[in-house]
């Protein structure tokens, strides 16, 4: 995985059990919000999810997803110092997985985006411009090792 700083890492940390630790509803309500917002950004994403057999469909796959999103988050950070080879092996099959599921990578920008938006609603406030970019550096090693497994042959 791309070197991710001391800094970026102990900020995005930070900022993280902020949000994790000062809302209840986390675990169950932040990738929801999350993936709501990436439908606004990129419209496209919701193929993925099976809009196209129905909303009810769509959401029901979505909200599957989103539920798994902060344990993602969470196992993710909990291995970026310690364990950088395990977690690599992690991001490679969650590539490999969504590679079946039809995921576009050009869709990765755009969760980055739909991340930080969930981050500060439940943070309650707009994140610095260096807290953005610390997450923004982060969350650009991470999908760069799911993309990497999206456009293996």
């Amino acid at each position: 995985m791309k070197e991710v700083g001391y800094s970026e890492l102990s900020i995005v940390l930070e900022t993280w059990d902020q949000a994790r630790f000062g809302d209840k509803n986390f675990d169950t309500e932040f990738g929801m919000v999350a993936v709501a917002r990436l439908f606004v950004l990129q419209p496209r994403a919701k193929q993925v999810f099976g809009f196209d057999k129905g909303d009810a469909y769509g959401w029901e796959h979505a909200a599957i997803h989103g539920k798994a999103f902060a344990g993602f988050f969470d196992s993710i950070f909990q291995m970026l110092g310690p364990d950088l080879e395990f977690m690599e092996e992690i991001l490679e099959q969650l590539g490999k997985r969504h590679k079946k599921m039809g995921v576009n990578p050009s869709f990765f920008p755009f969760m980055g985006q739909a991340v930080i938006y969930s981050l500060e609603q439940y943070l309650k406030k707009e994140l610095t411009k260096e807290q953005r970019e610390a997450w923004e550096i982060v969350f650009e090693g991470i999908s760069d090792e799911i993309v990497k497994q999206i456009l293996a042959d």
